[in-house]
């Protein structure tokens, strides 16, 4: 590896590590970083550098487009029949207690339904919602949102102190309702709704 690659790199460290920490729950953060690295690499090789966009900025999609591609092709992210099956069972014993009660129900409720722990039911769901992730969406190939842009909202998102960032990581990463991030958090939904209002506020205002 040449310098300037080993320069770029050093540079740029902090938005690799930054993505990768996303996903360091499923996987080795070193592995991640590496496949960070070689779309740092790849955006070296097409940068024209004419000043009209930021070396950091272009390489951004690249980096998230290399560690998407790492984990979309580790066997490790395909679910287990078992698994799938089970995160079936829950969509549907939610949607029919629902039905049967004319009521929101929380997560906590569907899993005693089903008689299973919430820990075990909570680790399905994610692990379902990084799989669904990784096959609907190719983050690389995204060229309608300004690099710029994604870059100032997750600046944004790491201003959020630690209850705002799971608030949001539930209801927008994960995919839960205001109900199920309320029994998660331990909160009404009606403070959950109040929140999740507050910090889109605060987010949307920062943008102006």
């Amino acid at each position: 590896m040449n310098k300037n690659i080993e320069s770029l790199i050093k540079e740029n460290e902090g938005i690799i590590y930054k993505i990768a920490s996303r996903y360091k729950d499923y996987y080795s953060i070193d592995d991640l970083y590496q496949a960070g690295c070689i779309g740092i690499i790849k955006a070296s090789k097409n940068y024209s550098g004419d000043g009209t966009c930021k070396f950091s900025s272009y390489a951004y999609k690249y980096i998230l487009g290399e560690i998407v591609d790492f984990i979309r092709k580790d066997k490790a992210i395909i679910m287990s029949n078992e698994s799938y099956t089970i995160y079936k069972r829950y969509l549907k014993a939610k949607d029919l207690l629902e039905r049967k009660y004319n009521r929101s129900i929380s997560f906590s409720e569907v899993c005693l339904f089903m008689n299973i722990e919430e820990r075990t039911m909570l680790s399905i769901i994610e692990s379902v919602s990084v799989s669904k992730t990784m096959e609907e969406v190719d983050y690389s190939k995204k060229e309608d949102v300004s690099l710029d842009d994604i870059i100032n909202l997750n600046n944004e998102l790491d201003l959020l102190d630690s209850e705002e960032k799971k608030l949001i990581d539930y209801r927008y990463y994960q995919g839960y309702t205001q109900m199920e991030t309320a029994s998660l958090m331990g909160i009404s939904q009606v403070k959950v709704s109040r929140n999740e209002r507050l910090i889109l506020n605060k987010i949307k205002r920062n943008f102006i």
